[in-house]
């Protein structure tokens, strides 16, 4: 259970920072929930967050292996189930760290940009 709560801690940190960007480019408050839903609905689906997208049709399986969401549900469900010392574990791992790290940098530029 604590892996997986470190595997949402990090995606925690990486959406929050992740959502300066679009916060700070929409011109009114009322816009903001509408292009995060536009973002986060399919990026949600394409994680595999309802259902393993192994269960979907091939092509939607090879689509949601280009979101690092994906990476992260399947990490918190090899979690739960008791696999960690696996090389799929390590490779999930480092894509939940890596996805952190690119979120957290963008969302730091654009709240720099935006403040001079």
């Amino acid at each position: 259970m604590l892996i997986g709560f470190v595997f949402v801690g990090l995606l925690t940190v990486a959406l929050a920072s992740l959502s300066y960007a679009p916060a700070m480019k929409v011109t009114t408050p009322q816009e903001f929930g509408p292009v995060i839903n536009a973002v986060a609905m399919p990026a949600m689906l394409l994680s595999g967050l309802m259902l393993p997208m192994t269960l979907g049709p091939a092509w939607l399986d090879i689509t949601s292996r280009f979101t690092p969401l994906r990476y992260l549900v399947d990490a918190v469900r090899d979690a739960y189930v008791g696999s960690y010392a696996t090389s799929h574990m390590l490779y999930r791992a480092l894509v939940a760290v890596a996805f952190a790290v690119a979120a957290t940098a963008v969302g730091a530029r654009v709240f720099r940009r935006v403040g001079h």
